[in-house]
């Protein structure tokens, strides 16, 4: 069994992240977590980066991306690139099938309650959003969110359900202290890319929360800042 955080954004990649590499795999590794997957905004870190990190640390990372596509955002694993002109969901996952990955939804229906004024989660709702492009593109959606609140987390499982699909977890970290706030529990060890995206589509895996809530904040190592260039 693997506990992996599937859905984290360091200061390297992302302008909103404000946590360093080595603080993210050693929040992780002080947690219990047995891996941690690195997804910045639209960029991809090169596989050597990602196998230097996992080296230094002795502890599985592996690389993905959070891509801003026209109907949402998505985790994408299986990828080393994606121009960045492509934003249609169809392209996007063209290009991951292609590559033999996987797209999972990021914290999908964000922001869905405040804009359209919704308040309740109907079956008419559930059925219109299973309709959706986004939901009808991805491989799986991320249920559990360690940013989302617990209508959205409902909406998300609903959806997932009504589709067969079993849903993902993810803390969705921009700093230490939400690492491991969800994750995604697999069945077999997963070590690397490959057997992560082997796992996510045979369906072996459950979502996963309130890891990092039950360990202290342990003391953080120095920070290498020499890793901060992509």
């Amino acid at each position: 069994m693997s506990l992996i955080d599937l859905h984290t954004h360091t200061r390297h990649g992302s302008v909103c992240g404000y946590m360093w590499s080595d603080e993210l795999v050693e929040r992780a590794k002080s947690i219990g977590l047995d891996g941690v997957c690195i997804t910045e905004h639209d960029s991809f870190w090169s596989s050597e980066r990602i196998r230097r990190l996992a080296e230094k640390h002795e502890f599985p990372v592996i690389g993905g991306a959070e891509i801003t596509s026209d109907c949402g955002d998505v985790l994408v694993f299986g990828l080393d690139k994606l121009p960045l002109n492509v934003s249609s969901i169809r392209e996007i996952r063209k290009r991951v099938d292609d590559a033999g990955g996987v797209m999972i939804a990021a914290h999908p229906f964000r922001g869905l309650a405040a804009s359209a004024g919704i308040r309740e989660i109907t079956t008419a709702l559930v059925d219109r959003l299973v309709e959706s492009p986004l939901v009808q593109h991805v491989h799986e959606l991320e249920v559990l969110n360690g940013a989302s609140g617990a209508w959205e987390r409902r909406l998300a499982r609903a959806v997932a359900g009504r589709t067969g699909r079993i849903g993902t977890g993810g803390s969705d970290a921009h700093g230490i202290m939400m690492v491991g706030a969800c994750y995604t529990r697999f069945e077999n060890e997963i070590s690397s890319e490959e057997t992560l995206v082997q796992a996510l589509r045979d369906g072996r895996f459950t979502a996963a929360d309130n890891l990092v809530y039950r360990q202290p904040l342990a003391k953080q190592p120095v920070t290498d800042r020499t890793e901060s260039r992509m």
